[in-house]
């Protein structure tokens, strides 16, 4: 929006990934907009719902390959972006054996997954894929690689429970920056998409004819949790 400026005004509606919500929004929204910038995360078959829209539409963040060349997208590639962050982070982790990925397949994109286990068999480590983090005793020599802030703070408290210490014992990689994660447990490592420029791009597209399918790039940020 603020890349936009005054040229347009800008409404926001959340569909919080209930399809239900998602598809009422649509429906509702339609005739209403010369332009829609839609974020439909992991959800399947959205082509008639896009197609049936009155003005251009645009793809924010979760990529789908049956819509390339439909629809303009900015979005996460969310394989590459976790295997080259690891890649990038390689002399970090090192010092670790086993690297264990903890989110929920309900609304988070599968492919973070693919991207570590190619990373694994690429450089020898192990891999692991949880849930949650809940309720379980970190080992020694383990990486986590958090989605959920609350699995993030759950990761934490057991951590002090066992008197280890992030970047010592065990590693911590949070999907996503923000503020709070420079200063936590001493600085948490972040492995995150840049937001602004993603905003940035997406609004610089909103005046082009052309379709275009733009990667948009990471971040990691190495702090003492690595």
């Amino acid at each position: 929006m603020e890349a936009i400026g005054k040229s347009a005004s800008v409404d926001l509606y959340f569909h919080n990934y209930n399809r239900k919500v998602f598809e009422t929004l649509i429906n509702e929204s339609n005739n209403k907009y010369t332009s829609y910038v839609i974020m439909s995360g992991k959800f399947e078959g959205v082509e008639p719902l896009l197609t049936g829209l009155s003005g251009n539409v645009y793809l924010l963040d979760h990529f789908h390959p049956e819509l390339k060349g439909k629809f303009s997208s900015v979005a996460q590639n969310f394989e590459k972006d976790t295997y080259e962050a690891l890649v990038y982070g390689l002399e970090y982790l090192r010092k670790y054996r086993r690297i264990i990925m903890v989110q929920k397949d309900v609304k988070e994109p599968v492919e973070r997954n693919t991207g570590l286990r190619i990373f694994c068999t690429d450089y020898d480590f192990v891999h692991h894929y949880i849930g949650t983090t809940r309720n379980r005793t970190i080992k020694e020599g383990d990486v986590f690689m958090v989605v959920s802030d609350r699995d993030l703070v759950d990761l934490l408290k057991q951590a002090a429970l066992q008197q280890f210490t992030p970047g010592k014992e065990f590693g911590i990689i949070s999907y996503n920056d923000t503020p709070l994660k420079e200063i936590l447990a001493g600085g948490i490592t972040t492995l995150s998409t840049d937001f602004n420029q993603m905003g940035k791009t997406m609004a610089s597209l909103l005046n082009k004819k052309s379709i275009e399918t733009i990667e948009n790039p990471w971040n990691l940020n190495i702090r003492k949790s690595l």
